[in-house]
């Protein structure tokens, strides 16, 4: 039987309520058997209201509200479950990005880093979607209510304020960015960046308190490649912006 780690109150677990509350992202559709990866985004055919946040709009706690656990979330929570909840869309919307920009692309090295999120991020989804199943029994990940919004940067200060997350989470926000951009290389780049820092910054977090094996295997080695890939994409905005 797997062990499995607890996420102490007041930990993980609000940022990870926050984080898919705010989206308001179905991440059940990514799950095995379903959806492996978000629907094709393209420039050419963008999502109605694709330009607009919604869920920003619908899920961000009002400033004069005190942020409070969700109903029946009073237990501890097993913080392996929530990162997989977490990182689930957070894969999908990058591979969305990756998806919509690859045509547009006109650096080879960045047209191979596409790709490369493309196939790594979508087979990442199903062996999170594998270990799920094997910690909690579903592969479906678990969308949260009644998030401790105000908990986010506290916590996690590492993955940005709660609106650049939910733009980096949400995949019709990343695809529009990047579609209305001047510059499709240097576009994918800022976009790119900054969405792999966050998944560093989460993984880093559950290293830190995962006793799982699996679970620290894979978040070490996001750490691994994405730090990489950060480092390989400021080279190329270097070049072509001549810095």
């Amino acid at each position: 039987m797997r062990s499995s780690t607890l996420v102490p109150r007041g930990t993980l677990v609000f940022v990870v309520m926050a984080i898919t509350t705010t989206l308001a992202i179905p991440a059940a559709r990514f799950a095995l058997g379903q959806e492996a990866t978000p629907s094709t985004y393209s420039c050419d055919a963008l999502p109605a209201g694709a330009a607009s946040t919604p869920a920003l709009d619908q899920g961000m706690m009002d400033e004069t509200e005190t942020a409070s656990p969700a109903a029946g979330m009073e237990m501890d929570m097993d913080i392996d479950v929530l990162y997989i909840d977490m990182m689930i869309p957070h894969h999908a919307s990058i591979i969305a990005l990756a998806d919509a920009a690859l045509p547009r692309l006109t650096d080879e090295r960045l047209q191979q880093i596409a790709q490369a999120i493309i196939d790594i991020q979508t087979a990442e989804i199903e062996e999170l979607g594998n270990l799920r199943a094997e910690i909690a029994g579903s592969a479906m990940p678990m969308p949260m209510d009644d998030t401790s919004m105000g908990m986010m940067m506290e916590m996690m200060p590492g993955m940005g304020s709660m609106e650049e997350m939910a733009t980096q989470m949400d995949p019709a926000a990343q695809v529009t960015a990047f579609c209305e951009a001047d510059n499709p290389d240097l576009a994918f780049i800022d976009l790119t960046i900054p969405h792999h820092e966050s998944a560093i910054a989460a993984s880093e977090a559950v290293v830190a308190q995962s006793i799982d094996d699996e679970i620290l295997a894979f978040a070490e080695r996001v750490i691994a490649d994405q730090q990489a890939e950060i480092e390989l994409l400021m080279e190329i905005r270097d070049e072509l912006t001549g810095s």
